[in-house]
């Protein structure tokens, strides 16, 4: 009999916690329960969490403490450490030395250029406070259609330092011109290097632009680099034709080749190459600078390694004043321009400028700073989080509480570093990564989120499928209240890379559902 009860009880408990679950589902509104049991979410998983910081008055509640993959909106927590560690107010300086006697015009040594991690070199710059971006930036050029390029020059920044240096005199060097890139070691993330020496984020841009069908396409590139050419394969085709692109290169990737087709009605398509050495990038494109300033540059015809060269040289920088200094924007604009576009260079760089600020220099390094920085700062609990990848890889795991804290503690702090925080994120309806979605809600211009989107292949089914995609950041109601607010869903169906603008526009509604709820401006949702 005993066991019969034993039994019963088990039964009656998993049927009382069932129930619980299936009426806290319940509690959702309409509204959103009409989006979630959509037929693509069939296996999927959700969380929602949204809470009123000022009143703490939680207004959605949905898996908060189960663990979820972030994507990028791991880039709020790296971000934060970044400000938190630096400041928003602190400005990269690139100087160049130069190392022998200067007489008569004439440099008697070498010329160097000390990399500060730099994420823009100038390349970015409007002018000497603002960073540009897109709403779709070229960094995913390769993986995502309608990319859209800056118009400022890649090479600003280091013909500005190009153009002080033959102000100070210099017209002519006898010696060697080099890249120091000693601050950190220089790693490859996502395919793409990261190093303290960033031109064009190391990527050069290719245009593609149709001709008459048949015919091989228009291509232009940028920037020019000398030693750097490009073979173009690709023949334009009728408009129900494929887009279709294929950028390779030699193992120098100094010669780099672009083959397919573009269809007739296409218009400045772009792809991407990623620089294989951007010391050698960069070292080719500043001598490029100098000659264009009148410059003549005699290089040694014998010429020793850059590490041999600037090894014995590099303490002797700290007893020289620099020949040229170029000074970034506050690094509020490195916030905005990380968050905006989802700049995954950006990101995977912050834990190299953590590490270099306790005299370490790798990655690993600065992932354990941003570990320490949630603990011992923000009070996350160590089993809260797990980042492997600033930038939000898919090995990545945050629990939505833990995103609302990260957002209550940057609230907390002063209110222009808060400000600066906020302005970083993209808008619905307005502005980078979510300019294209929730346009037709009440809450357009009112949540700013740092969206997230995890996709994988799946080879069996020639199928793409959605590993994650989350919103994570605020609402603001017309109180003046901020509701800090992740959602977030794993495993959804998608048969074609276009499908993942879906998965954004319910984000979105979503988003905009919660400010209505937050507002009662529609008292008929549940």
């Amino acid at each position: 009999m005993k066991i019969y009860q034993t039994i019963l009880f088990c039964f009656l408990s998993i049927l009382l916690a069932f129930s619980a679950l299936h009426a806290k589902e319940k509690t959702l509104p309409e509204a959103i329960l009409k989006i979630i049991h959509q037929p693509k979410y069939e296996h999927s998983t959700w969380a929602l969490y949204a809470k009123d910081i000022q009143t703490g008055e939680v207004f959605v509640d949905t898996n908060s403490n189960k663990l979820f993959s972030p994507a990028s909106t791991t880039k709020l927590f790296s971000v934060a450490a970044l400000i938190n560690a630096y400041g928003d107010d602190y400005r990269f300086k690139t100087p160049v030395y130069a190392l022998g006697d200067l007489q008569n015009g004439q440099l008697q040594g070498n010329l160097v250029l000390v990399a500060q991690g730099d994420l823009t070199m100038g390349g970015r710059e409007g002018d000497s406070d603002k960073i540009a971006y897109t709403k779709l930036d070229h960094l995913y050029a390769n993986n995502i259609p309608s990319v859209i390029l800056t118009k400022e020059n890649p090479l600003h920044g280091i013909n500005a330092l190009a153009a002080q240096i033959y102000q100070k005199g210099i017209k002519e060097i006898k010696g060697d011109v080099l890249i120091d890139t000693t601050l950190f070691d220089t790693t490859e993330e996502r395919g793409v290097s990261i190093s303290p020496i960033f031109l064009n984020e190391n990527l050069i841009d290719i245009i593609i632009n149709p001709s008459s069908i048949g015919q091989i396409a228009a291509l232009s590139w940028r920037p020019k680099v000398p030693g750097y050419e490009i073979t173009n394969q690709v023949k334009t085709v009728a408009k129900d034709e494929a887009l279709n692109f294929e950028v390779s290169s030699d193992i120098t990737g100094h010669k780099i080749l672009v083959k397919g087709s573009i269809p007739i009605d296409q218009k400045d398509v772009v792809r991407t190459f990623s620089v294989k050495n951007a010391s050698e990038f960069a070292r080719a494109a500043f001598i490029q600078a100098l000659q264009e300033q009148g410059i003549k540059i005699n290089l040694p015809e014998e010429k020793a390694s850059p590490a041999a060269l600037l090894s014995p040289l590099s303490e002797s920088y700290k007893n020289l004043h620099p020949v040229a200094l170029w000074t970034s924007p506050p690094l509020s604009e490195y916030a905005k321009l990380i968050l905006k576009v989802s700049h995954n260079i950006g990101a995977n760089l912050i834990p190299f400028l953590l590490a270099i600020k306790e005299d370490k220099k790798s990655y690993d390094d600065g992932v354990r700073m941003i570990g320490k920085f949630l603990q011992n700062e923000v009070k996350l609990s160590p089993d809260s989080f797990v980042i492997i990848d600033a930038a939000g890889g898919n090995e990545n795991r945050f629990t939505p509480i833990a995103e609302v804290q990260l957002l209550e503690f940057m609230h907390k702090k002063s209110s222009k570093q808060f400000q600066h925080f906020y302005d970083a994120l993209p808008i619905l309806g307005v502005d980078g990564n979510l300019e294209d979605f929730g346009k037709n809600t009440n809450a357009v211009g009112k949540v700013r989120a740092k969206p997230g989107t995890g996709i994988s292949y799946n080879l069996a089914t020639d199928k793409f499928f959605l590993i994650t995609q989350a919103f994570g950041g605020y609402i603001e109601r017309k109180n003046g209240d901020l509701i800090a607010y992740m959602l977030a869903v794993e495993n959804g169906k998608m048969d074609t890379i276009q499908d993942v603008f879906s998965f954004f526009e319910d984000e979105a509604q979503i988003s905009s559902i919660i400010y209505n709820m937050s507002e009662n401006i529609n008292k008929t949702l549940d």
